[in-house]
């Protein structure tokens, strides 16, 4: 007899598993399959107790719960094991058994059972910008009752199909493809793959997921240029150019002048000297394999002067404004105090001419005749002078 069946089969505690197998038989003992036909599945770690007294019941309490769902007389020996724990794991070995005949296969499988559920498997194609894609996630199915129930998230606004894939060895995946047109929007973004595993016990349900980064590429995109430094005759000058592109994009540098464009460099970063001959209008263009984008035009312009000189020039006009007004308000002083001056000789002139030699004593003038007159008095009345001397 010869068995096909996996080498090595994985399962979760709380579930169950599904153990693909068919088997031959030779023509001469094809009778026996007529005659209650029996499979069962013998632990490795047990295969010496095996048809002795020493088997108690405390070991096949260490059996799995196992029944066999293929039609052995179709040589079809396909069987579950139900309410499996991690301490079934362990290699088991087929037994076939009839009326007067009996055989056990000597390769093993490997049944390994785990109280967590592996990471999904997934697969991301290259992504382009504004063409379908699908994105894959594959889960196995090991039991056929229970099957996960597989979805991404987020959907990014497309479809999700659920599907089940029936492998070559007779194990079976449960598949969702998630299908969406990506922008650069999506670049970079996380997405998952979620797999929710039913159990037979009445246990919450066993979770898995894995988190992929999306790489979507895309033509250049926001191209602009920056400027470091100051325009002037003579000053060092950076211009920058940044654009948004996956692949990232190189740069080419033009700048139309007098109705010409030229191409004035090749890398993303363009540096010079400030001279009359870089006046003109500059743009940078970004490109990838998916496009081109260009920026908006750069005027720049050279002044015929350098920034030292610049300073220099206003500095000096800052400092004729500041002291013109000193000057203006200097002389506007010089020409009161004259005018003032002018006006004292022209009073003391009058007076003289018109008084008679007097001695000023105390606060009152006395006149030759002994006319006493109050200044303040005289003062507050207007009196002229001559009015003075009228009264005395």
């Amino acid at each position: 007899m010869k068995i096909y069946a996996p080498k090595t089969l994985n399962a979760t505690s709380g579930s169950c598993l599904l153990i693909p197998c068919r088997f031959e038989i030779s023509t001469e003992k094809e009778k026996y399959l007529d005659l209650s036909p029996e499979v069962t599945w013998r632990r490795g770690t047990l295969w010496s107790l095996y048809d002795t007294e020493a088997f108690t019941n405390a070991h096949r309490e260490k059996e799995p719960l196992i029944k066999v769902v293929g039609d052995l007389r179709k040589k079809n020996c396909t069987s579950v094991m139900m309410n499996l724990t991690s301490q079934h794991s362990d290699r088991y070995f087929f037994r076939f058994s009839s009326e007067g005949f009996s055989v056990t296969e000597t390769t093993a499988v490997q049944i390994g059972v785990s109280d967590s559920l592996a990471a999904p498997y997934v697969i991301v194609p290259g992504l382009r910008e504004g063409e379908v894609g699908n994105l894959t996630c594959t889960v196995p199915a090991p039991c056929h009752s229970n099957s996960p129930n597989v979805t991404w998230d987020p959907a990014f606004g497309g479809n999700i199909t659920q599907w089940t894939q029936l492998n070559a060895d007779g194990t079976q995946n449960v598949s969702a493809i998630l299908n969406f047109v990506p922008s650069f929007h999506h670049h970079e973004l996380k997405v998952n793959c979620v797999s929710i595993h039913l159990l037979d016990r009445q246990d919450k349900p066993l979770l898995s997921h894995k988190t992929i980064i999306l790489n979507v590429e895309y033509p250049p995109k926001e191209t602009q240029i920056s400027v470091t430094g100051s325009v002037w005759l003579g000053n060092n000058v950076t211009l920058t150019c940044q654009s948004n592109a996956n692949p990232p994009a190189v740069h080419r540098w033009f700048m139309k002048k007098h109705g010409i464009v030229e191409e004035v460099g090749a890398l993303r970063v363009l540096s010079f000297t400030a001279t009359h001959n870089n006046s003109g209008e500059y743009i940078c263009e970004a490109q990838n394999l998916h496009g081109a984008g260009n920026s908006t035009i750069l005027q720049i312009t050279v002044p015929g002067i350098s920034f030292t000189a610049f300073l220099a020039v206003l500095a000096l006009f800052s400092l004729l404004l500041f002291a013109l007004p000193i000057v203006l308000i200097y002389r506007s002083s010089c020409i009161n105090a004259f005018q003032e001056t002018n006006q004292d000789q022209d009073i003391y002139a009058n007076v003289s001419k018109a008084t008679k030699p007097h001695q000023l004593q105390s606060n009152t003038y006395e006149t030759k005749e002994t006319c006493t007159v109050n200044p303040e008095s005289t003062f507050k009345k207007n009196l002229s002078y001559e009015d003075i001397y009228a009264n005395c």
